[in-house]
C-alpha cells in the first residue's frame, strides 16, 4: 500500500509544472518510513542545484568534518525541480540546495523535510541587448523569456510587474523555456527581447555576448526592484538548504555540522572567489571566469531558517498574492523552520 501511495503521489507531482499547484495534491500526507538509527551513518547524500549555491554545497561535501560523518558521502547535482522533488520524496537526497519556496511547497504536501537555512539572497535579474530597456514600462510589447513555467522566476516576475502597473499576460509576450540555458541561447539568437535569468546564467549570457559582439547587459536588478516594491531591504530569501526530517531527528550532530560547515563555506567563497569558481566549474558546466564574475553578483549569507523566518514568511505571503493556493493556501507551520 505504501509503495502504491508513493507511486500515485509521484505521478501527481509529475503532472504539475514548476510550483503550480492543483487542489487534489493538498491533504496528501505520505511519510517516508524512518530508518532505525545507527551509530554511524552509512551514506550521506548531498545535492547542489543549477545556480551558484552549488559552490557552497560542493565545498561542504569535501570537508573532512563532513566526510567523517558517514561511511560514504555522495555529492550530486539536480537539474530540474521535478528531479529534486522525486529524489527527496524517495529519500535519495538527504541534504540539498533548494529554492526556499519549493521547500515550503514540499513540506505543505506532507513531504518530511525541514528548511535548514537561507544562503542566497536573490540572484534573479532581467538581461537584454536592448539598451532602451531600463524600466518596467519599457517592457511593454517585448518578448520576455522565462524559465520553468509556473515556477519561482515567473512568480517573482509577475508579482513585481503587477506592482509596477503591468499585466504580464496582456502587456508582454511571455515565452517559457525549459531552463535558464535555453533562455540564454534564445536571447543570444535574438529570439527574445529580454530574459529573466538566475546566476550564473546571467553572467554567462553577458560573457557569451561579449564574445559575439552582442551587448547583453543586466537591465533590471530584481532584488532592488523587490526593495522598491515592498519597502524592505533589497534582498530575497531565495535559496537555501533542506534536509530530511528523519536525518534531523536521528542524527542531530550531522545537521549541526552541516550548518556550521555551510557558514564556513560562505566565508570561504566570499574570500576566495577564484578557488570557489574553480570548484564550481567542476559541476556547473561553465568556465571558472564566468562563475567568478557571477559570485560578485551573488549575495551570500548563511542565516538559519528560524532566524530568517520573518523574511521567509513575508516572501511566501507575497508569492501567495499572485497564487493564493500556493503552499495549499497557508504558510508552513513553525516546525518547518529549523533553528
Amino acid at each position: 500500500m505504501l509503495i502504491s501511495n508513493r507511486r500515485r503521489f509521484l505521478q501527481l507531482l509529475t503532472a504539475t509544472t514548476g510550483l503550480t499547484v492543483t487542489s487534489q495534491l493538498w491533504g496528501c500526507n505520505n511519510q517516508s518510513p524512518s530508518p532505525s538509527p545507527s551509530q554511524t551513518l552509512e551514506k550521506l547524500t548531498i545535492a547542489g542545484s543549477p545556480i551558484t549555491i552549488t559552490v557552497l554545497l560542493a565545498y561542504l561535501s569535501e570537508q573532512p568534518e563532513i566526510q567523517a560523518l558517514a561511511k560514504e558521502v555522495d555529492f550530486r547535482l539536480w537539474k530540474t525541480h521535478d528531479q529534486l522533488r522525486a529524489d527527496v520524496i524517495s529519500g535519495q537526497l538527504q541534504v540539498s540546495a533548494t529554492p526556499t519556496s519549493l521547500a515550503a511547497n514540499l513540506y505543505q504536501k506532507g513531504v518530511p523535510i525541514k528548511l535548514l537555512n537561507v544562503l542566497v539572497w536573490g540572484v534573479l535579474n532581467l538581461w537584454s541587448a536592448d539598451k532602451s530597456i531600463s524600466s518596467w514600462d519599457a517592457l511593454k510589447g517585448k518578448k520576455v523569456l522565462i524559465a520553468f513555467r509556473g515556477g519561482l522566476p515567473a512568480q517573482l516576475f509577475f508579482y513585481l510587474a503587477s506592482k509596477n502597473g503591468l499585466v504580464p499576460e496582456r502587456d508582454m509576450n511571455i515565452q517559457y523555456t525549459t531552463d535558464f540555458a535555453q533562455a540564454v541561447q534564445l536571447l543570444l539568437a535574438g529570439r527574445g527581447d529580454v530574459a529573466l535569468l538566475s546566476e550564473p546564467a546571467g553572467t554567462a549570457a553577458e560573457i557569451q555576448g561579449e564574445n559575439r559582439d552582442i551587448p547583453i547587459q543586466l537591465v533590471l536588478n530584481l532584488q532592488e526592484e523587490w526593495g522598491k516594491a515592498t519597502g524592505r531591504k533589497p534582498r530575497i530569501p531565495q535559496a537555501g538548504t533542506l534536509a530530511l526530517t528523519s536525518l534531523i531527528e536521528q542524527y542531530p550532530e550531522v545537521i549541526a555540522t552541516v550548518q556550521g560547515s555551510l557558514k564556513t563555506a560562505v566565508d570561504w567563497a566570499t574570500q576566495n572567489p577564484q578557488a570557489a569558481a574553480q570548484l564550481g566549474a567542476k559541476y556547473l558546466g561553465l568556465k571558472a571566469p564566468v562563475i567568478e564574475r557571477s559570485l560578485a553578483r551573488t549575495p551570500l549569507e548563511m542565516v538559519t531558517a528560524i532566524e530568517a523566518k520573518a523574511d521567509l514568511e513575508f516572501w511566501f505571503s507575497r508569492l501567495m498574492e499572485k497564487n493564493p493556493q500556493l503552499f495549499g493556501g497557508s504558510l508552513p507551520k513553525a516546525e518547518f523552520y529549523y533553528g
